[in-house]
C-alpha cells in the first residue's frame, strides 16, 4: 500500500516538472521506480503514464504541432526504438538496470553544466542523430526526453509550439514502444494497481503544474531535480 501512495506522489511531482518544461517525466519516474519495482514493470508503468500525460498537455496545445519539425525526428526514432527494444527481447539482462544508473548520472551531469550551451541547426543529420538516440533511451530506459528536447529548443523559437511539438513526438514514440513492447511480450503482469495509482498522481500534476510552478525559481528547482537524478543513478 505504502509503495503505491508513493507512486502517486512521484507521478504527481514528475507531472508538474513536465508540464512547464516540456519534459522529465520519464526521468524522475525512471529514477524511483527501479528501486522498489522490477525495471520491466517500471518501463511499462512510465511508458503507459507518459502517453497519459502527453494527451492532456497536448489537449491544449495541439493546434500549434510544428509538423515540418517533427517528421524527421519520428520517422528516425523508431529505428532507435527498436534497436532498444530488440536488444531487451533477445537479452534480457539486469545490465540494462545498472547502465540506466550510468545513463542517469551522465544525464545529470550533461543537464546541468551543458544543455543550455550547446545549440543544434534544423539539418536531416541532427534530426537523425537526435532521433535515433531519443529512441534508443526510449526502448532501454523509458527516457527518450533530453536529445529532443537539446534538438527541439535549438530549432524551434515559439514556446507553445515547442511544447507541442515536443509532446506530439513523445506520443507518437509512447504509441509504438507499447505496441512493439506487446508484440514482443514485453509487458509484464500486475502493473495495472500502481499504472493507476501513478494516474492519480500524474492528473493532479499536470492540472496544478501551471499553477505552482510559476512562483518558483527555475534554475534551483532544475538544480534540484538534477542533483537527484545523480543520487539515484548512483544508487541503482
Amino acid at each position: 500500500m505504502l509503495e503505491t501512495v508513493f507512486m502517486g506522489a512521484v507521478s504527481l511531482l514528475s507531472a508538474l516538472i513536465q508540464s512547464v518544461t516540456g519534459f522529465g517525466f520519464g526521468i524522475i519516474m525512471m529514477a524511483v521506480m527501479p528501486l522498489f519495482l522490477p525495471y520491466t514493470s517500471a518501463l511499462t508503468i512510465s511508458t503507459v503514464l507518459s502517453l497519459a500525460l502527453n494527451i492532456t498537455i497536448l489537449a491544449r496545445c495541439w493546434r500549434d504541432i510544428s509538423w515540418k519539425q517533427l517528421m524527421l525526428p519520428a520517422l528516425f526514432c523508431i529505428l532507435g526504438s527498436s534497436a532498444g527494444m530488440f536488444l531487451m527481447a533477445n537479452k534480457p539482462s539486469p545490465v540494462y538496470k545498472h547502465l540506466l544508473g550510468v545513463f542517469l548520472v551522465m544525464l545529470a551531469i550533461w543537464l546541468y553544466f551543458f544543455s543550455e550551451k550547446v545549440k543544434l541547426k534544423a539539418t536531416m543529420r541532427n534530426a537523425a542523430v537526435a532521433g535515433i538516440i531519443s529512441g534508443a533511451c526510449g526502448g532501454l530506459f523509458s527516457v527518450s526526453g533530453p536529445p529532443m528536447v537539446l534538438y527541439f529548443v535549438s530549432v524551434i523559437e515559439d514556446k507553445k509550439e515547442y511544447m507541442a511539438t515536443l509532446q506530439c513526438y513523445f506520443l507518437l514514440n509512447n504509441i509504438y514502444l507499447l505496441v512493439m513492447r506487446a508484440v514482443l511480450h514485453l509487458l509484464p503482469q500486475g502493473v495495472w494497481v500502481p499504472t493507476l495509482w501513478g494516474a492519480a498522481g500524474l492528473l493532479a500534476g499536470s492540472l496544478a503544474g501551471g499553477k505552482i510552478f510559476n512562483r518558483l525559481d527555475g534554475k534551483k528547482l532544475k538544480s534540484f531535480v538534477y542533483g537527484f537524478m545523480a543520487l539515484s543513478g548512483l544508487w541503482i
